[in-house]
């Protein structure tokens, strides 16, 4: 039915486990996956209002972020590869997170989203905001979300 699933990470233990059933899904469906990750940029009080951060301190940052992004989505690739599922790696710099993740998905041509909940209830829910909530309502694609 599904022939390739997105598959977003923040590299959280949750989200580590919904990529697992997302690749287990996969294979059943004999589908590929497509690891992603939205790297975020520097937070804007390094460089607003009056002030700006050393340039070497915020390269250094945007370094450290991609190095973590390729390690969070190599995870993904590692666990596909053992249940023998194709993979291949994404990683872009959006202007939010549930909008990367909608964009890769039609870039891609994936067909699934399947992505973790983290579930905040509450001011938590309202502070935080909801990143599975918003791709269900931009994406164009069916969304699974995995709690």
């Amino acid at each position: 039915m599904f022939k390739r699933i997105l598959i977003p990470t923040d590299g959280s233990a949750l989200s580590k486990k919904a990529a697992r059933a997302g690749i287990a899904f996969a294979a059943r469906q004999g589908a590929r996956v497509v690891g992603y990750y939205a790297l975020m940029p520097a937070p804007a009080h390094l460089y607003g209002e009056g002030w700006v951060a050393d340039r070497t301190v915020l390269q250094e940052l945007g370094k450290r972020n991609r190095e973590t992004a390729r390690k969070y989505v190599a995870a993904i690739g590692r666990e596909a590869q053992r249940a023998g599922v194709a993979f291949e790696a994404l990683i872009d710099e959006p202007r939010t997170p549930y909008e990367g993740i909608a964009a890769a998905a039609r870039r891609r041509k994936c067909d699934l989203i399947f992505m973790a909940s983290h579930g905040h209830r509450g001011l938590a829910r309202l502070m935080l905001g909801s990143v599975a909530d918003k791709v269900v309502q931009s994406s164009r694609v069916p969304v699974l979300v995995y709690r």
